[in-house]
């Protein structure tokens, strides 16, 4: 008789291994401007490496989560902290090289450039690989619970992430960086030692071809649309807003990346916020969510374009991450109710990597937009989500008179 599995045990070894990666992750988007500049790459050049990495992790996100159901969860889990620990120390030391003029122009920026794809090549087997092993041990009562855990301990790297990043900036800019490095590898030893392989094998491996969706599947494609535009938006902001304190609060590297910090945590708290409590409290309907949503991300949008104050900015920021903790949820859940039980985990893959996706415009867009003018960025945002505001209206009221969500 086989013996109970240690469900606390495996949420709490799971949740600190997606928190880890988050909190990298949010380091590497808050530094990356500040470290660019420093080793003499233009913003452009600085989004372009985002954008391809992004666009490597779209793909390979949903590869690694197929490939979970043939060789396991954990294993798949264990390869993507392995990844991310060795990329980061690969990137990061790459910037060092560049700060002691050991590599420069061309050559440094396309060797950023191949880290960090190889990176996302195969850190992203981790997420994929982590909600299907929480839909492995859940039933379709508890699913949705233990989904939004990982939600949250992502919104708490993300958190965690900036707090340290403002700290240790003073001491180096790349000190923050080394120190994700150092967490993601405690995380990979607590996966190695303390998770149990999921328990579903050969089951998952008999149904690892079938379900296989596309984005542009009718039932839900206005949804992932939705959820694509509000994270290029937020990438977009992510991107820039480096730059932006540097140059409209008149700070150097150091102070930038402190302020910065702060800035992108208390965003991420007040994403936490609406994920942890308005989202389970109010039991708002999808449609009021994503609404809300992009309602608190175009103010967050306008408050970035007309502040030159920090007061201005940071709520501007906070703005931006509360309406992402309201939007995302709104478009996954809204999705999940448009397809059948056996197509969850085919459309989990798709969702997973819709951050990705908005990261592969978000940059490229909003450096280059910065470069013609800084408050081009937040504006450039505004006629993005104005007109998705009112589709998303306009499809609300569809599914409203038509009885849906």
């Amino acid at each position: 008789m086989s013996q109970p599995l240690p469900e606390r045990r495996i949420y709490t070894v799971l949740l600190a291994a997606i928190a880890t990666m988050a909190m990298g992750q949010t380091l590497v988007f808050a530094l990356l401007p500040l470290l660019g500049r420093a080793v003499g790459l233009r913003e452009l050049q600085i989004g372009i490496i985002i954008t391809a990495s992004s666009a490597v992790y779209a793909v390979a996100t949903r590869i690694w989560g197929r490939r979970s159901d043939h060789w396991g969860r954990r294993r798949v889990i264990l390869i993507g902290l392995a990844g991310y620990t060795v990329g980061t120390l690969l990137f990061t030391s790459l910037f060092w090289m560049g700060l002691e003029h050991w590599l420069r122009g061309l050559f440094l920026w396309l060797a950023l450039i191949t880290a960090r794809c190889l990176q996302s090549t195969v850190m992203a087997g981790t997420m994929p690989a982590s909600n299907a092993y929480v839909s492995d041990i859940t039933t379709a009562q508890t699913r949705a619970s233990g989904i939004a855990k990982l939600g949250a301990a992502n919104s708490t790297g993300t958190i965690i992430g900036p707090a340290i990043g403002g700290l240790l900036a003073g001491i180096s800019l790349l000190a923050p960086l080394y120190f994700a490095a150092f967490m993601t590898a405690m995380s990979l030893l607590l996966v190695w030692f303390f998770l149990p392989e999921s328990p579903r094998a050969a089951h998952t491996k008999s149904q690892a071809n079938n379900a296989v969706l596309a984005y542009r599947d009718r039932r839900y494609r206005h949804f992932l649309l939705i959820a694509a535009v509000m994270f290029i938006a937020f990438s977009v902001v992510q991107q820039t807003l480096g730059f932006y304190f540097q140059d409209m609060l008149g700070l150097d590297s150091q102070s930038a990346a402190r302020r910065l910090g702060f800035a992108l945590m208390f965003s991420a708290a007040l994403a936490l916020l609406a994920q942890g409590l308005l989202v389970q409290r109010l039991r708002w309907p999808a449609w009021r969510l994503i609404l809300s949503g992009l309602t608190a991300l175009i103010i967050g949008s306008v408050l970035l374009t007309i502040g030159k104050e920090s007061l201005l900015l940071f709520m501007g920021v906070g703005c931006c991450g509360l309406g992402v903790g309201l939007c995302y949820p709104g478009c996954v859940s809204a999705a999940s109710l448009a397809v059948g039980t056996e197509e969850q985990g085919s459309l989990a893959g798709l969702t997973t990597a819709l951050p990705a996706l908005g990261s592969i415009v978000g940059p490229v867009l909003g450096t280059g937009l910065y470069e013609i003018a800084p408050r081009l960025a937040y504006a450039g945002n505004l006629l993005l989500l104005i007109p998705i505001f009112i589709y998303a209206w306009r499809r609300a009221r569809r599914a409203e008179m038509d009885g849906a969500l």
